[in-house]
């Protein structure tokens, strides 16, 4: 699962959240450009993405992924306005969030990837 968070404690706590899972964590990538090349090129199963992160936005990121079908969970602070339109159907959790809310979105997340166990 591709991780891309710029706050390095959010992403620590993604990370170990996913773990916990008996997931594999690809990141928390903090930097645009590294984190379209993983979404671009990587064996993935699904991700996590931070909107705003360095370098920009990660709707590049976000397009990739869902050119190669990939399902994504979005994280911001900012309400669902603040996204392109063509994002508005992806899952989102709005940011502050709970472990709680944070595993059961992992959980739906990994449901609709076909090759993440459970």
């Amino acid at each position: 699962m591709l991780v891309v968070e710029d706050e390095p404690l959010i992403g620590m706590d993604i990370e170990d959240a996913i773990e916990e899972m008996g997931h594999e964590v690809v990141g928390p990538i903090a930097e645009l450009d590294e984190a379209l090349d993983i979404a671009s090129n990587a064996a993935l199963e699904c991700a996590i993405l931070d909107i705003n992160i360095r370098g920009g936005h990660a709707y590049p990121v976000a397009d990739m992924l869902r050119k190669r079908g990939l399902p994504m969970l979005l994280l911001s602070s900012y309400g669902e306005h603040s996204l392109p339109e063509r994002l508005h159907k992806e899952a989102r959790l709005p940011k502050p969030f709970t472990s709680a809310q944070l595993e059961k979105e992992i959980r739906d997340l990994c449901t609709r990837a076909i090759s993440c166990s459970q």
